[in-house]
């Protein structure tokens, strides 16, 4: 008898938290701050997710599972895997699984 896969966010990535600060000329510039580390499976990025990411103008490039996490928003964080930013573009919550899908686009 095979084992059993019991856990399958095995994958590491960064959670970060976006903010906006003023650099050296008094300009507004984004800030990624890290806040902790995130398990995630990685997931295919649907031609439907590809469809409608082009019509709101976002392009969609991974999508991950992660375990529910309230305090993740689209608007105030972002995600880095392998030294690559991404920003999320809409949030998927499957709270009877305990379980969320994040679309993920490049930082622009």
């Amino acid at each position: 008898m095979p084992k059993r896969q019991t856990n399958k966010l095995r994958w590491k990535a960064e959670l970060l938290e976006i903010e906006e600060a003023l650099d050296l000329n008094d300009h507004p510039v984004t800030v990624y701050r890290s806040k902790r580390v995130l398990y995630y499976e990685d997931i295919g990025v649907t031609a439907q997710e590809k469809y409608l990411s082009q019509q709101a103008k976002t392009d969609v490039v991974r999508r991950i599972k992660i375990r529910l996490d309230k305090s993740i928003t689209e608007k105030l964080s972002a995600v880095r895997i392998d030294s690559v930013a991404y920003n999320i573009t809409r949030i998927y919550t499957n709270v009877d699984d305990r379980e969320m899908e994040l679309s993920l686009a490049y930082v622009n």
